[in-house]
């Protein structure tokens, strides 16, 4: 039973955020209400009377990194009230209100009005009777130096691994005018990058607005943002229009872009749903390459699919040694709940998994370090990242093309976007002087 405290001090909250970038956006949402009503932030690692975990379900590692951040709450012992939120809510909700310490798990459908949700079910969190407001728009990203836009929710896409359109539910644009108000206020804040986030950014519309290739100079028209970033994109969306739109964008729309592969086995994308082929893929990332100097792509891809063989794999090994992927971020196959594979025979052996996984880092890491190297005395912008462990004097920072940058001594800690010579390139980053 948790019980009021009788101070009248404010009350603190700490919040975790977990998994993809639209996360961040609906955290920052969370926390504008409960600030607006008086709780002040506070890390996660500090005490608290209130914490928040954002969730993610994406993967089995997702599920993992969730229940360590709900335990490391729950062992503080000092009465804090433990709240779950979010995909694996809604993913595994009795499992997770089952926990020891948790006090109440809430969908992603409540996220919008979690200030709402907390004042009925823990009124002694608030000082006074809260005044509950419309959801605020997000002005402020906590401790970090670029910000996040969501512009939609929700899939319609049915990969047979992904669990995302069950706990997501169909897919749901902003209004752009939201979305732009959004971004405006931001740039008041000083956020100089804002991202385009979204679980398939690719089939944004909304009146007028057909596509995220108007979308796009729809907010550099009505906007003061000095750059735009796209998150993840589906291979079949990025087409001529928006690839023209980035290379006319200049300084204003990032050299990068995140296009999911999955698989470089046709007959396994089948298998997954997917709608192209390796071919197809391969073929829109040379287009994209040739007209936009200096852009970055990376892909993700999924090992030990069910039935992957070791030819499918292969196939994937060459995909991946194209020449035209930059990095990958590879992802050991899991089931997930009710998913289409979930139920396949023929799983792939997790020793495999881990052997073929292996294989398809090291080429991310040759590939990458071959980006790094094509950067050396060229001029770049960058956004301060967070501190580096060896030296808290220095940062790290993220080029536009989504390259680690080394930032020269006593430079970062703030929004700006940086101008920097690159002088060298070492295997992870590069390292930049003014």
């Amino acid at each position: 039973m948790i019980e009021a405290k009788e101070q009248k001090r404010a009350k603190c909250f700490a919040l975790e955020t977990i998994g993809c970038r639209r996360n961040p956006d609906e955290s920052e949402k969370m926390a504008t209400q409960l600030t607006i009503l008086g709780l002040d932030r506070v890390d996660y690692n500090q005490e608290a009377d209130l914490y928040l975990i954002n969730t993610c379900t994406v993967t089995g590692r997702a599920d993992a990194s969730c229940r360590n951040s709900i335990f490391r709450a729950t062992k503080r012992e000092n009465g804090a009230v433990v709240v779950v939120i979010g995909c694996y809510v809604d993913s595994e909700s009795e499992k997770i209100a089952r926990l020891n310490g948790v006090n109440l798990v809430v969908g992603n459908s409540e996220k919008d009005s979690i200030a709402k949700v907390l004042s009925n079910k823990f009124p002694f969190l608030f000082n006074d009777k809260p005044v509950l407001a419309e959801p605020q728009a997000v002005f402020d990203f906590y401790q970090h130096s670029r910000a996040w836009v969501k512009i939609s929710d929700g899939c319609n896409q049915k990969c047979a691994y992904c669990i995302i359109p069950r706990v997501r539910g169909k897919l749901i644009n902003r209004p752009a005018s939201e979305i732009v108000d959004e971004i405006n206020l931001l740039s008041k804040n000083g956020y100089h990058e804002v991202v385009l986030t979204g679980v398939h950014i690719g089939q944004y519309s909304w009146d007028g607005i057909k596509s995220i290739a108007e979308l796009v100079p729809f907010i550099l028209d009505n906007s003061s943002v000095s750059r735009l970033r796209l998150s993840s994109i589906e291979p079949q969306e990025v087409n001529p229009d928006l690839v023209e739109i980035i290379k006319k964008g200049g300084q204003r729309i990032c050299r990068h872009l995140h296009i999911p592969l999955q698989s470089g086995s046709d007959r396994v994308l089948r298998v997954m749903h997917r709608p192209y082929s390796s071919k197809n893929y391969l073929d829109n990332l040379h287009i994209i390459k040739e007209k936009i100097d200096g852009i970055v792509i990376g892909a993700d891809i999924i090992v030990g699919f069910p039935g992957e063989t070791d030819n499918d794999f292969k196939e994937s090994v060459m995909v991946a040694k194209s020449g035209l992927i930059d990095y990958l971020h590879v992802f050991s196959y899991s089931d997930r709940p009710g998913t289409e594979s979930s139920k396949m025979s023929d799983k792939v052996a997790p020793k495999i998994i881990k052997e073929r996984s292996k294989i398809l880092r090291e080429i991310s890491d040759i590939n990458y370090k071959a980006a790094l190297a094509k950067e050396i005395a060229q001029t770049v912008y960058a956004v301060a990242e967070s501190k580096t462990n060896q030296n808290k004097k220095q940062y790290w920072g993220i080029t536009d093309n989504y390259l680690k940058i080394l930032l020269p001594e006593n430079l970062g800690g703030g929004r700006e976007i940086l101008k920097l010579n690159v002088t060298a390139a070492k295997d992870k980053y590069l390292i930049g002087t003014i």
